[in-house]
């Protein structure tokens, strides 16, 4: 029996396609007219480059003169790493706030899974998220029509990994052996450890000379990091949260290394890391809370906002730590260092 194809004319097709329903806008749900609005926040853990986000998010709302006839309390939690106490905590903030704020990937996440489960639809915002698609929080950056929307800590990898060569030289690229590591259970994490050996690869280092590990958490971090430096010449750790909390162990293992260590943000400096360009995280905390005072005020809807990312390099933050660098054994010409600023100065 021999089967017949219908094709149907281009007209036809044209009109069976704008039959389909548009995808619903996921309109955040807020009113503007009360008098009080309780803004509930999830960090983390603390540490500067997230508590520099938080605090400016929060100055921004008391001072925005959107929202000067407005009371704003605020019910900050910190979950210290731990992930049950986040689940519980996403879910009281969820129970009696209007808005809602998460600070890094794993405490927006949280919020978003509480808030979906318990059927609300408050604005949710977030800050110091690398990429908010991959962890669910955002179909897209642009034009996502979604009850969730932030500012992204996604860093210049590229620019970080370009560090190698301003540092030892251009050929040295073609020699050095890198390291990358971060934690498993961190998507942002391990979205920039892909980006940085492309990007290492690109910049024409051999891909046998990259190494990448990853770490559970803190308990196994100072084998896994110890291990890895010994065999490699440059580490580089992105925006871990994990990591960044737990610098100190990092420092440890680089002690007379000779190993140098390029980090994700500039809060990594502070106890073990050596150098960096950074996203500013109190430009992020700033941005995030303009959003919230518009949305708050109902001078914008939450899905027209776009996540906002911070390309500006003159927004950037370039520094550098001479003690934990003298600490690792390494000299760095000066040279390579103009238009850095010393952290320990």
């Amino acid at each position: 029996m021999k089967k017949r194809l219908f094709l149907l004319p281009v007209s036809a097709l044209l009109a069976l396609m704008s039959c389909r329903p548009a995808q619903a806008v996921d309109h955040a749900v807020i009113d503007p007219s009360k008098d009080t609005f309780n803004i509930g926040i999830l960090q983390i853990a603390s540490f500067p480059a997230l508590d520099s986000a938080e605090e400016a998010f929060e100055k921004v709302l008391f001072e925005s003169p959107l929202l000067a006839n407005k009371n704003i309390n605020i019910d900050y939690e910190i979950s210290n790493g731990d992930s049950s106490i986040q689940t519980t905590q996403a879910k009281s903030l969820v129970t009696s706030s209007d808005l809602l704020f998460g600070v890094a990937t794993p405490s927006a996440v949280a919020l978003k899974n509480a808030r979906d489960e318990a059927g609300k639809k408050q604005p949710l915002l977030f800050t110091a998220v690398t990429d908010p698609v991959t962890a669910s929080l955002m179909k897209s950056l642009t034009g996502h029509d979604g009850s969730v929307t932030g500012t992204s800590d996604d860093n210049p990898v590229e620019s970080q990994i370009g560090l190698i060569k301003r540092i030892f030289g251009e050929s040295a690229i073609g020699t050095k052996k890198l390291g990358i590591i971060y934690t498993s259970s961190e998507i942002n994490s391990e979205v920039q450890a892909d980006r940085a050996k492309a990007e290492a690869i690109k910049q024409g280092m051999p891909s046998g000379n990259i190494t990448i590990a990853t770490c559970t958490g803190s308990s196994d971090l100072s084998q896994v990091a110890t291990n890895l430096i010994n065999k490699v010449d440059v580490i580089y750790i992105p925006t871990d949260n994990n990591i960044a909390d737990n610098m100190p162990v990092i420092k440890a293992a680089l002690h007379g290394s000779n190993t140098l260590c390029i980090v994700g943000e500039e809060g990594m400096l502070q106890s073990g890391g050596h150098i960096t360009f950074s996203v500013n995280y109190s430009v992020l905390g700033r941005k995030a809370g303009e959003m919230a005072a518009n949305i708050l005020s109902g001078t914008q809807l939450t899905e027209n906002i776009d996540c906002f990312k911070s390309l500006d390099e003159s927004e950037w933050n370039k520094v550098f730590s001479s003690a934990n660098i003298a600490d690792a054994g390494i000299t760095i010409p000066s040279s390579a260092l103009e238009g850095f600023e010393d952290i320990n100065d």
